[in-house]
């Protein structure tokens, strides 16, 4: 391969792109895209988590955080206190359950169709690259 002629930033950003295409078409019949449900999901698992530290955690822009942050309260999910952090509604309860299947099971079958060898290669790239960029 030649290095020359070669764009990891752009390979990425397609491949990005065709994943999260992917996940979202998975999560139409729910009403959300693929960055809400995350969103979901991960408020699920760390209640009262403030609204920057998801944003760095999840290195989102934190104006992207707040638009979707504000869409989820709009639509009925999740709570904003400022000091108490983020948290789920009952039905953003239930919503976040359901996207935790639909992903535990979208994530098997892709795991499956790339196989360990590549997801392992995967892991210890973004490993390589978020501990880089922390630094």
């Amino acid at each position: 391969m030649n290095t020359e002629n070669y764009c990891i930033a752009g390979r990425l950003r397609m491949l990005a792109r065709v994943m999260t295409g992917r996940y979202n078409d998975a999560f139409t019949q729910e009403g959300v895209t693929f960055a809400q449900a995350g969103l979901l999901m991960r408020i699920f698992a760390q209640p009262g988590i403030r609204q920057a530290t998801l944003s760095k955690q999840l290195q989102i822009e934190k104006s992207a955080m707040s638009r979707d942050v504000q869409l989820l309260q709009k639509n009925g999910w999740l709570t904003d206190n400022l000091r108490n952090g983020l948290f789920l509604t009952e039905e953003g309860t239930l919503l976040a359950k359901r996207c935790h299947k639909i992903w535990k099971a979208l994530n098997q079958q892709v795991w499956e169709e790339i196989g360990p060898d590549t997801v392992a290669g995967l892991s210890a790239f973004s490993d390589k690259i978020l501990i880089t960029n922390t630094q």
